[in-house]
């Protein structure tokens, strides 16, 4: 059975080589970020994404047709995604940029830096009924576990996180409940990641084979 990639980089593998690979929107967009570490994640994101995907495609990486059209606006700052798949996701927090792709269906991975950000403040718009957080490490698993949740299905921080409930901390991921969607928690496979020290990572796969494996790489810049 074909696996489940996620590919993983640190900004600092973001040499200007790699701008090549963006195509005229996605420069403009980079430039758009005040921070040169923010400009890294960024170009990364795109680069990971075209250079695992150009084989996949049978096309050079700079002509993977990435789209980032919004489904709310049409402006082009939405999720990238490749008509017919494979399905992509992105994420980039602190030291790790994180691209997942799957040939069997929709998916999402987020990955969080332990920052001390994560304070007490956001458990009453993070946590739902049933749900508690001792430190910023519980606060950080509940995160990615619900924003990788939301990736998956399109909705994104649209959809209170309240809403969804999730195994605690302690024990593997797995969405128990979403309010409103009773047949979600059948449907997700969530997996914790190993994206290194000082980060928390996770993924979830939506309407997946059951034993499908999750392969985690470092990427490589050709070159």
């Amino acid at each position: 059975m074909e696996p489940v990639t996620v590919w993983w980089a640190d900004p600092a593998a973001a040499t200007p080589a790699l701008i090549a690979l963006l195509n005229p929107v996605e420069r403009a967009r980079r430039d758009r970020y005040q921070r040169p570490q923010d400009q890294d994640r960024f170009t990364l994101g795109v680069a990971m994404s075209r250079t695992a995907l150009a084989p996949l495609l049978g096309v050079a990486p700079e002509r993977v047709p990435l789209d980032r059209t919004c489904a709310d606006c049409g402006a082009p700052h939405g999720a990238p995604r490749v008509a017919g798949g494979p399905h992509l996701s992105v994420s980039h927090s602190g030291d790790r940029v994180a691209v997942a792709l799957s040939p069997h269906g929709p998916l999402g991975v987020d990955v969080e830096a332990a920052t001390g950000r994560m304070t007490a403040d956001i458990a009453g718009h993070l946590l739902a009924p049933g749900e508690s957080a001792a430190a910023e490490a519980d606060l950080l698993a509940y995160w990615t576990r619900k924003e990788a949740l939301t990736k998956a299905t399109g909705d994104g921080l649209r959809e209170p996180f309240t809403n969804l409930r999730v195994s605690p901390p302690s024990a593997p991921p797995r969405l128990l409940a979403w309010e409103g969607r009773p047949d979600l928690a059948a449907r997700f496979t969530l997996h914790a990641l190993d994206p290194g020290p000082g980060h928390t990572a996770c993924l979830a796969l939506l309407d997946h084979p059951a034993e499908v494996p999750v392969q985690e790489r470092p990427f490589a810049p050709a070159g």
